[in-house]
């Protein structure tokens, strides 16, 4: 009896260990389609993961002091399964309710209200479980130290299964039902070996497993047509009459007509024009893929155009739904620029991340290594999304950016696409450029406050807090909760 309740508590921090971590990270993708996947978003849940495991620590310990029981450790297993159970129900009402709260304490509530109960209650497990296992003062240490070390190889594999292969290749609700079963199974297994025989009442509660899958459902005048998990996050195609849209992170990414086969945002036009700004221009690099619409009206125009996407399912999403034919070069941005030897006449930079940039393309480093795969001439243009009005800007955002690209490249040009919030287009070159009058030319005036963005110093997440805002309530206002994929908007 002695050996068989060991061996089962040892499975016990296990399994609890890697619900830990699979929950952490799958909480991101959780909170992710609503709020982007920002520093915020991570920030939120590992504060919350900390704060909640921290108070499990503290009360499993009392409680276990008080009454060492088995039969109550394993109950506060079957309250942290329920709890994860019930997370695909009502995580799309909780985001819809921290909306207002806006991308930081929204994300942080969310996570708190989400993820507190089963993080709290896992957080019990192994305190409780050192005092049932140890049987003398003597070899406490022992006890705890081999108890502390299972559960953390369990967060590993948990950390790793996660990774590689569930949120790859499994919707997000599904895996939460697995790691439900995997604990109710625990609880099962807990009874048994206490030969508290009315612990098998539980055995129904494994059904969670068997729980019919949230379908896609779509807003009356949309249709989601296909919704997968990548490494890097939740892409989903949605179809809105003749227009069809490639969403990341609930974060609109291309716009294209079912009927002309074209991509017509109006940023793309003011793109193209880097092709008329030089004549001579015959290749591209092309970072952040989308859905293609740059590769098509460049390789149009006569361009070849080499693409670099980070994530491999965007490159499957946007062959099958988009049309997309073109090469790409599966890879993060910069480190294709540091290790290639080949010089492209322009460099188009296109990346964003749901509703959040990515801090190590943006800085002063960065944009050195691209100006020195340019070739004589050559030009970056680079998309943003920010506010403009008047014909100049006080965003902080776009003055930093054009100061960071400022301390690289002699001459930089800003054009928008209307006014108020809309996308800002940066053109760097080592020689002047002649631009014409179409869209929108601007001035951006930035202080001895604006800083340059390094690699060392790099604020830029704190500095888009309102653009990423505007940019999720405009992806909002036009699909609603169709962004989360589970419910009508």
């Amino acid at each position: 009896m002695v050996n068989k309740m060991k061996y089962c508590l040892f499975i016990t921090v296990f399994v609890t260990g890697a619900a830990v971590l699979m929950l952490e990270l799958l909480g991101t993708r959780v909170i992710s389609p609503f709020y982007g996947s920002s520093i915020y978003v991570w920030s939120s849940l590992i504060s919350v993961t900390l704060v909640f495991l921290a108070l499990g620590y503290v009360v499993g310990g009392k409680l276990a002091d008080r009454r060492p029981r088995l039969t109550r450790l394993y109950l506060f297993i079957l309250l942290a399964g329920l709890s994860v159970a019930l997370l695909p129900l009502f995580d799309s009402p909780v985001l819809a309710a921290t909306d207002s709260l806006g991308p930081r304490w929204g994300a942080l509530c969310s996570a708190f209200i989400l993820f507190s109960l089963p993080m709290f209650f896992l957080g019990t497990i192994t305190p409780y479980a050192i005092k049932v296992m140890a049987h003398d003062l003597k070899d406490i240490g022992a006890t705890s130290g081999n108890l502390y070390g299972v559960s953390t190889v369990g967060s590993f594999a948990g950390a790793i299964l996660t990774g590689f292969v569930l949120i790859p290749h499994f919707a997000i609700s599904t895996v939460l039902n697995l790691i439900a079963l995997l604990l109710f199974a625990v609880v099962v297994m807990g009874f048994i070996v206490a030969r508290k025989y009315y612990g098998l009442l539980c055995l129904p509660l494994l059904s969670v497993f068997l729980w019919p899958q949230p379908e896609l459902r779509s807003a009356e005048d949309f249709k989601v047509i296909y919704r997968t998990e990548s490494l890097y996050g939740q892409i989903m195609v949605v179809d809105r009459e003749n227009l069809r849209f490639l969403l990341i992170n609930g974060a609109i990414q291309s716009r294209y007509d079912l009927n002309t086969k074209e991509f017509n945002f109006p940023y793309l036009r003011l793109m193209e024009k880097a092709v008329k700004y030089h004549p001579q221009a015959r290749s591209c690099l092309s970072l952040g893929l989308g859905g293609g619409g740059i590769d098509k009206r460049f390789r149009t125009a006569g361009i070849a155009v080499d693409n670099v996407e980070l994530d491999p399912r965007v490159v499957e999403v946007v062959r099958e739904y988009f049309g997309f034919d073109g090469g790409v070069i599966v890879s993060d941005a910069r480190s294709y620029i540091r290790r290639t030897a080949k010089r492209y006449d322009l460099v188009v930079f296109d990346v964003l991340s749901g509703y959040s940039v990515s801090p190590h393309l943006l800085t002063k480093e960065a944009f050195a290594e691209i100006k020195a795969i340019l070739s004589p001439g050559g030009i970056l243009t680079v998309n943003t999304l920010g506010f403009e009005s008047h014909l100049s800007t006080d965003d902080p955002y776009e003055k930093a950016l054009f100061k960071t690209l400022r301390a690289v490249f002699p001459y930089v040009y800003v054009k928008a696409t209307g006014y108020g919030f809309q996308n800002i287009v940066f053109y760097c070159s080592d020689h002047p450029l002649t631009l014409d009058g179409r869209f929108v030319s601007i001035e951006i005036f930035p202080d001895e406050k604006t800083p340059i963005l390094t690699d060392d110093y790099n604020p830029v997440e704190s500095l888009t807090i309102a653009n990423g805002e505007a940019f999720r309530k405009s992806c909002m206002g036009s699909f609603g909760n169709v962004v989360l994929g589970r419910e009508d908007s």
